[in-house]
């Protein structure tokens, strides 16, 4: 590991609550892509340790850090189980700030994970996202990774390099993102200007012709089950999202992962999020993401 930390008293989980629940949670988050179930996974985690620590632990963080893992990969089995019965598209639940309060800089999006990135992982097996997450956001060592899975080194270490190819391109396109911030904002302000005013012909020009609508409702609110392909068609279906949604509903520019994104409110309560992913080329939009069930939003409350 490159990083140290000074192990609390292994007698007071407390302490190692306060200590490692943002390390723990990171984990889980990125592992499952839903900030309620990560939540509930480090709470449940210590709830589970008491009466039950080894005085003998040496790296109280190496040891979390496995059963977090090692509860994660249980709960992503359940989970594509349960995917089968899930009713339309499965998107990851997410972060939404204020921007006033947290204002997007370079600085502050370092270490954060976009949209994009929980999409990604979520295409991944559970064990190569273990492998990967380990690795390449907390810097574990190909031999301790190998430890906590019964695998080699070496094993690791290819299953790392397969992976990290695939994140390259991600990463990479992020960076550019970064530096098109400004017209991202200036283009999500648009997208809202004409949601909330029924005119969703001025987003002709910020839309690539192959762009993909894709909605997660969960089966509990009414949402597209398919995604849908194509400029006009997903004209159309943003066409019927204003005219269901507004004026009733308010649109405000919000962080979304930390990339310009758009919270949608009525009377108060959160009741959907829009985020986006970009052609870096043409800066228009070629993924818009409308996430409307309400299990993923409780949080936003």
């Amino acid at each position: 590991m490159q990083s140290y930390t000074i192990e609390p008293s292994s007698n007071n989980i407390e302490d190692l609550y306060r200590t490692y629940k943002p390390h723990l949670f990171a984990i889980a988050y990125r592992m499952l892509g839903s900030r309620s179930d990560a939540e509930d996974m480090v709470q449940d985690l210590f709830i589970s340790m008491h009466g039950f620590l080894n005085d003998n632990i040496q790296n109280f963080k190496s040891y979390l850090s496995k059963m977090m893992i090692n509860r994660c990969l249980n709960e992503l089995k359940s989970a594509r189980k349960k995917r089968i019965s899930y009713v339309g598209n499965w998107l990851p639940e997410p972060t939404v700030q204020m921007i006033e309060h947290s204002p997007l800089d370079r600085v502050e999006r370092q270490d954060t994970m976009s949209y994009a990135f929980l999409i990604l992982m979520d295409k991944l097996t559970p064990l190569e996202r273990a492998v990967f997450i380990l690795r390449e956001v907390f810097e574990y060592e190909h031999s301790e990774i190998g430890e906590m899975f019964n695998k080699t080194e070496v094993n690791c270490r290819k299953i790392y390099s397969r992976i990290k190819k695939k994140v390259d391109a991600s990463n990479e396109k992020d960076e550019i993102l970064l530096s098109h911030l400004h017209e991202e904002k200036e283009r999500v302000s648009r997208f809202i200007a004409a949601l909330s005013n029924g005119n969703i012909q001025s987003l002709v020009n910020m839309l690539t012709e192959d762009v993909i609508f894709i909605a997660d409702g969960g089966g509990k609110v009414s949402a597209a089950i398919n995604q849908i392909y194509n400029k006009k068609r997903v004209l159309t279906i943003l066409n019927a999202l204003s005219s269901s949604r507004f004026p009733a509903s308010k649109a405000q520019l919000v962080e979304v992962n930390h990339q310009p994104g758009i919270l949608i409110t009525k009377e108060g309560i959160s009741t959907g999020v829009i985020c986006f992913d970009w052609d870096i080329e043409t800066m228009a939009i070629q993924r818009v993401y409308l996430i409307v069930n309400p299990d993923k939003l409780q949080n936003l409350n």
